[in-house]
């Protein structure tokens, strides 16, 4: 059934796309806009599988091409846990379709862009990638973690040492070079949309290509959309992806259909994940759930380190000295934390407001300062490392 995962989550919109997909009503440019955890990603992989075909389970199609703009490891870490602690068809599942929306992005329009760009760096057993060579390239690394899953596609029960033999290879091939292709900042490229664009335009129907954050573009590669979206392709469907409508061109707004995806009530997050893993408590978000089912024990700790010493200084109105916010900032990127740490810190704040041991006055102009300098990195795209450096400034009255 088209939508059928996006309607586990976000029904009303799930209803409203396939209704107007089936009357044939919905143009072939589209804007699915949230917040982070909204199910914008979901809502979007569903209709580019319902248009252009390929198995929407375990995300294989030909057709589909993503142009990924957001971190992929704490919730690749939590399914590779899922699966080794579970071991069951959902797991699995899961599983392949976090790596899979990974190499979405090594479409082969795309992966000759990246045949040059190393993809294993760093302190890591170089013996595993004799297949590769010494030093493989992102396009290799992503060709090989195919494989992988080809090994567990077939719907049959998996023991233990095939399970962890897939898990481990997969652990040691997404390195966060293959993760982001190799970039190193955020949105797609120029290049990688004239790519996009010539594989569009060879006359062939039933193509979709996702392209997330394009708020975030550079000036030449919004061009290049706005280009594409001026002269769309043939037989095919272009799906945009935000978590910031308001940053967007309206050039760009004007030649797209919208669908606005509401923020997910913590009921909604935990029966969501309930339903699909059995795992019973409240998440604020899916962010938290992947980073406490993903993060190890020394990750966990840093967390908490880091939360400890910040809310300390917000609560009490003081800045933190700069080595300490430098190194609490480093800690949070290492860990790929800081989505989970401004969850957990708005949370921690309204809960000292709830039961009355911060005032209200005090909690207000801690709010307030949160919420002004997180909404202008959402908004404007301010570092979140700087939003976090103004809102201490703002309570302390430096």
């Amino acid at each position: 059934m088209a939508f059928e995962a996006l309607r586990q989550i976000q029904g009303a919109a799930a209803d409203e796309l396939s209704s107007a997909l089936e009357s044939g009503r919905l143009p072939r440019s589209i804007l699915i806009s949230g917040g982070k955890g909204s199910g914008r990603l979901t809502g979007a992989l569903d209709l580019a599988f319902a248009v252009a075909g390929g198995d929407r389970e375990i995300l294989r199609s030909g057709s589909v091409a993503y142009l990924a703009a957001r971190p992929f490891r704490s919730r690749f870490e939590a399914a590779a846990n899922l699966f080794l602690a579970q071991k069951n068809r959902r797991s699995r599942i899961f599983f392949i379709q976090t790596v899979r929306s990974i190499l979405l992005q090594y479409h082969p329009s795309l992966s000759p862009l990246y045949k040059d760009k190393a993809g294993i760096k760093g302190n890591v057993d170089r013996k595993a990638f004799t297949r590769l060579g010494a030093s493989p390239s992102i396009a290799e690394a992503a060709s090989q973690l195919d494989e992988v899953l080809l090994s567990i596609e077939d719907d049959r029960d998996y023991g233990s040492a095939e399970i962890e033999a897939a898990v481990n290879a997969a652990m040691l091939l997404l390195t966060p070079e293959v993760m982001r292709c190799g970039r190193k900042t955020p949105g797609a490229s120029i290049e990688e949309i004239r790519a996009i664009q010539e594989w569009l335009a060879d006359g062939s129907e039933g193509k979709a290509v996702i392209l997330e954050n394009i708020e975030d573009y550079s000036e030449g590669a919004k061009n290049s959309l706005l280009k594409l979206l001026e002269e769309p392709p043939e037989g095919a469907w272009l799906i945009l992806v935000s978590g910031s409508q308001s940053r967007i061109m309206e050039t760009i707004l004007s030649r797209v259909r919208k669908f606005q995806f509401p923020a997910l009530s913590e009921k909604a997050v935990s029966g969501c994940i309930a339903s699909m893993f059995s795992i019973y408590g409240r998440y604020r978000s899916f962010d938290a759930f992947f980073f406490e089912e993903g993060a190890g024990d020394e990750e966990k700790s840093q967390m908490e380190r880091c939360l400890s010493a910040y809310s300390s200084a917000l609560l009490e109105g003081r800045m933190l000295p700069n080595d300490e916010m430098e190194k609490l900032l480093s800690s949070l990127a290492r860990i790929d934390g800081f989505g989970y740490f401004r969850e957990e810190l708005c949370g921690l704040v309204a809960d000292r407001l709830a039961d009355g041991s911060l005032s209200r006055v005090r909690a207000r102009r801690i709010w307030d300062a949160l919420s002004l300098y997180l909404g202008m990195s959402d908004s404007y795209n301010m570092s979140i490392r700087l939003a976090l450096d103004y809102a201490l400034r703002e309570v302390s009255g430096v």
